[in-house]
């Protein structure tokens, strides 16, 4: 039986919420603009990491604006930090951020290894739906939609760092009936939350964003 909106919202709204409990992150939602651009620039993952897409996504999720990281998008960029550069200071057209108009959004790397190039992908898929979702773009929802079943079909989500991105892509597909985006973002919420029992902290932020996403979708169609 398909599952709606709703029921994927309060799935992952449960997972959402036993990850930020009690953490720097459920504080930073609620903090000071100060408070939230600080979390943003000091923030690591679980194993004390940061990527070159951390500032713009924290940026993004903490609604901070233009103000930290802020530099434009540049052809030399990775796909997935273009992307998230432009839903953060919205100085550039996704457009011209994707080179190619099927499948794969970074193909370039997958000389980097299953592992990078899955994660970036599903970064950039996580972006692009943000995108497509916030200029009511039919060019961009139809690559957006394009690009997910190329990952279904070509690319597994226990191939990256079970990390969260996208989920709730796979979950609207998901409530519209296609069972094989529903495999996706169970595997993707299962995945995130094996290691520590509960979604690792940089899925969390994921996570934050992928629950505004869905409630601003059921806001406009509560199915």
């Amino acid at each position: 039986m398909t599952r709606g909106l709703q029921e994927w919202r309060q799935q992952i709204g449960s997972v959402t919420t036993a990850a930020i409990r009690g953490t720097a992150l459920e504080q930073a939602l609620g903090a000071t603009p100060e408070q939230r651009l600080a979390f943003a620039t000091t923030f690591a993952d679980d194993a004390g990491h940061r990527r070159p897409v951390d500032l713009p996504l924290l940026a993004w999720v903490l609604r901070l604006g233009d103000s930290p990281g802020s530099a434009p998008s540049t052809a030399a960029d990775r796909p997935d930090l273009g992307l998230w550069r432009a839903l953060q200071t919205a100085a550039d057209d996704p457009h011209t951020l994707i080179a190619t108009s099927t499948g794969p959004i970074a193909p370039e790397c997958r000389g980097e290894g299953i592992e990078v190039w899955t994660e970036v992908e599903l970064a950039c898929l996580h972006a692009l739906w943000w995108h497509a979702a916030l200029r009511d773009s039919e060019s961009l929802r139809d690559r957006a939609e394009d690009h997910a079943r190329w990952l279904m079909d070509e690319i597994q989500p226990d191939n990256g760092t079970n990390h969260a991105w996208a989920v709730a892509a796979f979950a609207e597909l998901a409530a519209a009936g296609e069972s094989d985006a529903a495999l996706y973002a169970e595997t993707l919420l299962h995945n995130c939350q094996v290691t520590l029992g509960k979604a690792d902290r940089f899925s969390a932020v994921l996570l934050v964003d992928a629950s505004r996403y869905l409630d601003r979708l059921i806001a406009d169609d509560p199915r």
